[in-house]
């Protein structure tokens, strides 16, 4: 049954203030059956030999602090990886875990940006990186996604920061798009924070590309990844931070004095997973896939089919159409993500997240926005 809508007569704001209000009363009052596709996380359990059960806690080592750049193992893995799937030179001095990608990124902006200093970010955008960089009393200055700085810049101008693929609406960048970016990074003397925490969740035949392989960008670029999204160890909270060698022992500094060490135990659910989790990410890449085109097709059409990552990007009528629509939504058992976390120009949009409920529960959860839309 198609459902048109009701007369919008609150305004944006109360409509706001009753959907954050009421988001924890419907999750409880749903249970199980809520579908929380307002989440950016995953179904799914992380592959088996991620899971503490399998990691060997019989060593003493293993409960003393970790070593404050990584572990050794793990370091040495990533390098791998790095060289061989990323194209960038990173030895194990390029490297420097985190407690997710979010000190990644922190420990990062600390390092090569002084306060009051402006970066581009590329809208929309990952939520929490304003944030990150305001507690770094750095300014961001939110731009259009897209590759011509130069409208943007002003003498305060020292990096830019972007998302590929992107959150929230999944956009893979080209290689001459990264070209085009990184000719003005050097032009204009810019640091380049490439956010990859998505690099392993690109469809239709597209290929992840990291700026950093770009020539001259190494040294100019720092590119933060995260175990959270390429193998559902969210709870883990393992990422890393890739610099130059002359990048990363100041940074090395920041993020010893932000947060000692990773917890070793999760390390070393990490380097399971990276290990022996290539079964397991090809079964999740075939499985979101799925997802994305069901849900974009149970919505018909009314959003771009997302080129990667995690997310559709729904765009409605007005601010106060969004919050309508994400309130009736919430009344059927159904979370959303408001554009407004992701970016001024994106007050009007809805994040849904495709990877944080089985494809039963994305298909469900299409024909709820459906109905809704009428």
């Amino acid at each position: 049954m198609t459902t048109s809508h009701p007369p919008l007569a609150r305004s944006a704001g109360s409509l706001r203030t009753s959907v954050f209000a009421r988001l924890a009363e419907r999750i409880k009052a749903f249970g199980p059956e809520f579908l929380p596709l307002h989440i950016g996380d995953t179904y799914r359990l992380p592959p088996e030999a991620a899971r503490l059960e399998k990691v060997d806690a019989s060593s003493p080592a293993f409960y003393k602090y970790a070593h404050p750049h990584g572990h050794g193992e793990l370091l040495e893995a990533l390098s791998h990886k790095l060289k061989s799937r990323n194209q960038i030179p990173a030895g194990t001095d390029c490297i420097q875990m985190a407690n997710g990608a979010t000190q990644a990124l922190s420990a990062a902006i600390a390092t090569v940006l002084d306060p009051e200093d402006e970066v581009l970010v590329l809208s929309p955008f990952w939520p929490l990186i304003t944030g990150v960089m305001q507690g770094n009393r750095v300014k961001p200055v939110q731009i259009p996604y897209g590759f011509d700085l130069e409208p943007y810049l002003t003498e305060k101008t020292r990096a830019v920061y972007f998302g590929n693929p992107n959150n929230p609406d999944g956009r893979v960048c080209t290689r001459s798009e990264l070209e085009q970016l990184a000719s003005q990074a050097r032009k204009h003397d810019l640091w380049v924070i490439a956010d990859e925490v998505y690099e392993d969740y690109v469809f239709d035949g597209r290929e992840h590309l990291s700026i950093a392989s770009l020539p001259g960008m190494f040294e100019r670029t720092l590119t933060a990844y995260s175990f959270s999204k390429s193998y559902a160890l969210a709870g883990a909270r393992v990422g890393y931070v890739v610099a130059h060698p002359e990048v990363m022992d100041p940074l090395r500094r920041v993020a010893n004095h932000q947060v000692y060490n990773v917890s070793l135990a999760m390390q070393l659910c990490a380097l399971g997973a990276l290990r022996h989790g290539h079964d397991w990410l090809r079964e999740s890449q075939t499985l979101y896939e799925q997802a994305r085109k069901a849900l974009h097709a149970g919505l018909q059409g009314r959003c771009p089919l997302s080129q990667g990552g995690a997310y559709l990007f729904l765009e409605l009528e007005s601010e106060q159409a969004m919050w309508s629509l994400l309130e009736r939504a919430l009344e059927r058992g159904l979370g959303l993500a408001p554009g407004e976390a992701f970016g001024q120009a994106s007050k009007h949009c809805l994040r849904i997240c495709y990877t944080a409920a089985p494809l039963e529960g994305v298909e469900r959860g299409a024909r709820i926005l459906t109905e809704l839309l009428g």
